[in-house]
C-alpha cells in the first residue's frame, strides 16, 4: 500500500473505495480561488461588464445603445446653437425671433464687475478705473440654403453695465442668424435658428 499523505488508509471492503483523497490536504496545497471556491460562504461575483455582455442577446442590447448614445451626442454637437458664450469674462446670449414677417435677432452682453472681467489685466483692488471698451457687432442673416441675405453692424460702448444690441431682417426669408462680437482683439460668434 501506498503511504502518501494526498491518500487516506482504509481496510479493503467491496463497499467502500481503497483510497480517497484528503480533501483538507489538497487544499492546504491548493491555490486561492480553489480554496475559495470549495468554501460554501463564498459567492462569486461578475463585473458589470460581464453581467451587461453575459449572453448574444445582452451583447446586442449592450452595444446598441453605446452606439446610440455616441450618435446622439455627436449630433448634438453638430447641429445645436451655439447661442451663449463668454468674452472677456462677459457673458454673451444670443437670441432670435419672428414677428409680423420680420425675424429679429437680439444680444445681450451681461454685466460685469470691473474685477471680475480680463479686459484690464493689471487692475489692483484700490484703483477706481471705469470700464469704458468699444463694442463692435456683425449680425449676419441667412436664409435655409445658408445664403447671406443681410448684414448689419451696430456699435456700442461696454461700460460693465447690461448692453443689447438688436437687429431684423424685413424679407422674412431668414432661418439662421449668426453674430460676431469684437471686444479688443478677440472675437466671439455666436449662432441661433429663427424660429
Amino acid at each position: 500500500m501506498m503511504s502518501d499523505d494526498l491518500f487516506e488508509q482504509r481496510e479493503s471492503s467491496s463497499q467502500i473505495p481503497f483510497t480517497r483523497y484528503k480533501r483538507e490536504e489538497r487544499l492546504k496545497n491548493a491555490s486561492e480561488k480553489v480554496r475559495q471556491l470549495h468554501n460554501p460562504d463564498f459567492i462569486k461575483r461578475k463585473g458589470l461588464i460581464k453581467s451587461l455582455t453575459a449572453t448574444r442577446g445582452l451583447k446586442f442590447i449592450f452595444f446598441a445603445i453605446i452606439i446610440f448614445a455616441a450618435v446622439n451626442f455627436t449630433v448634438f454637437f453638430l447641429t445645436a446653437d451655439r447661442n451663449k458664450g463668454k468674452i472677456y469674462g462677459i457673458k454673451c446670449e444670443l437670441q432670435s425671433f419672428t414677428h409680423n414677417g420680420k425675424a429679429l435677432a437680439n444680444l445681450k452682453l451681461g454685466s460685469v464687475k470691473i474685477e471680475n472681467t480680463s479686459l484690464l489685466p493689471n487692475l489692483k483692488q484700490s484703483e477706481n478705473i471705469e470700464l469704458k471698451e468699444t463694442v463692435k457687432i456683425q449680425f449676419t442673416f441667412f436664409d435655409k440654403n445658408e445664403n447671406k441675405i443681410k448684414s448689419f453692424l451696430p456699435e456700442g460702448i461696454y461700460t460693465g453695465a447690461e448692453l443689447r444690441f438688436f437687429a431684423e431682417d424685413e424679407t422674412g426669408t431668414a432661418k439662421k442668424i449668426r453674430a460676431d462680437i469684437l471686444i479688443k482683439d478677440k472675437i466671439l460668434s455666436l449662432t441661433k435658428t429663427i424660429n
